[in-house]
């Protein structure tokens, strides 16, 4: 009984629409983890690994974070929202904000703030009837440090706190609770810049963190541990405009044991994904993005596409506002991602 209502709680959520990263890996806990940050890489077919070097590097690649002193602006400022369900539910949605900052000249340090309002929930006893409602959450807070060990080589490390609440204690009615589980994880990164060829390369694991326990260790769930690699390629620059090319690989990093019935660590590579895109800039004000993504869980093939804008030229005011479309699952509407960015 306790699992059925604890899993009720999680189930309302999932088929009120969360789509993509809810349906990650087929088992995963914590999914707030999954949603990718920052409307331009969303846009770029959901790719940064090898890309991102501002705040939004906390989720992609630490790496990345050792390139932030090299701006000519290095305080980076950037927030996220991001519906989840579009036309199913207007309560449910993801928000991140993270603040990254030079320390010294090869190093970056930052910290961030992850939370998914999952809305209000019906409770219901094992028979169907109502029990009142109660809200569900997750949330994850952490820090990142990255440092060039070399011109053109950073590596990173991150460190998270992840807690949820799937439902009240007094709705699963069991004497050691199980609405709410906590676990932490630690993110690794590698950012290689290529000059000769235009090109970055980047590496990320993260997430690597004991299981989620709700009431016991029977009933956990695993951290979404994933493995990344990246490339990101000027195809062409100028004065007036630049294009690039990106593209990322992931897998996670657990899979069902058969003979545990339960999930270790292991390379799932049947659960892989791509993402592909393309970036188009004019005075690196004005952006228009493409991509692909393709997804073995909800059956994901589709496209992706935003628009950015920089203020800083016409200004003199490091503001950005960058805008995504993205698919969720087969069956569901593609649902939109917001960004906000301040670099000073």
């Amino acid at each position: 009984m306790r699992r059925i209502l604890v899993m009720a709680a999680v189930g309302a959520v999932l088929v009120m629409g969360f789509g993509d990263a809810a349906l990650a890996g087929s088992g995963a806990g914590a999914i707030n983890l999954s949603f990718p940050i920052g409307a331009r890489y969303n846009a770029l077919g959901e790719a940064g690994t090898a890309l991102s070097q501002d705040a939004t590097a906390m989720w992609w690649n630490p790496g990345g974070l050792a390139f932030l002193p090299q701006r000519p602006k290095s305080h980076d400022l950037h927030v996220m929202q991001s519906s989840l369900a579009e036309g199913l539910a207007d309560d449910i949605g993801l928000y991140w904000v993270g603040y990254a900052a030079p320390m010294g000249s090869k190093g970056a340090f930052g910290v961030y703030f992850n939370y998914l309002d999952m809305g209000d929930q019906q409770a219901t006893d094992e028979n169907g009837e109502p029990k009142g409602q109660f809200s569900s959450y997750m949330f994850a807070v952490g820090a990142n440090y990255g440092v060039r060990v070399t011109q053109n080589v950073g590596v990173g490390l991150g460190v998270k706190y992840f807690r949820d609440k799937l439902s009240d204690d007094s709705v699963i009615q069991d004497p050691q609770g199980g609405g709410s589980g906590d676990s932490f994880g630690v993110d690794l990164g590698l950012l290689w810049k290529i000059p000769a060829i235009r090109s970055n390369i980047g590496f990320a694991v993260a997430n690597l963190g004991p299981d989620i326990k709700h009431v016991d260790a029977d009933q956990s769930d695993p951290m979404p541990r994933k493995a990344t690699i990246g490339i990101a390629f000027s195809l062409y620059h100028s004065e007036f405009m630049g294009l690039l090319l990106v593209g990322d690989y992931l897998a996670p990093l657990y899979k069902w044991d058969e003979g545990k019935e339960d999930y270790g660590f292991g390379l799932d590579t049947a659960q892989e994904e791509f993402g592909y895109g393309v970036e188009w800039n004019y005075l690196r004000s004005l952006y228009v993005r493409f991509g692909y993504k393709s997804a073995s869980y909800g059956d994901i093939r589709d496209s992706t596409f935003g628009f950015g804008v920089d203020m800083d030229r016409w200004t003199g005011q490091a503001i950005i506002f960058d805008f995504a479309s993205v698919p969720q699952a087969r069956g569901l509407p593609k649902v939109s991602r917001l960004s906000f960015g301040y670099r000073f």
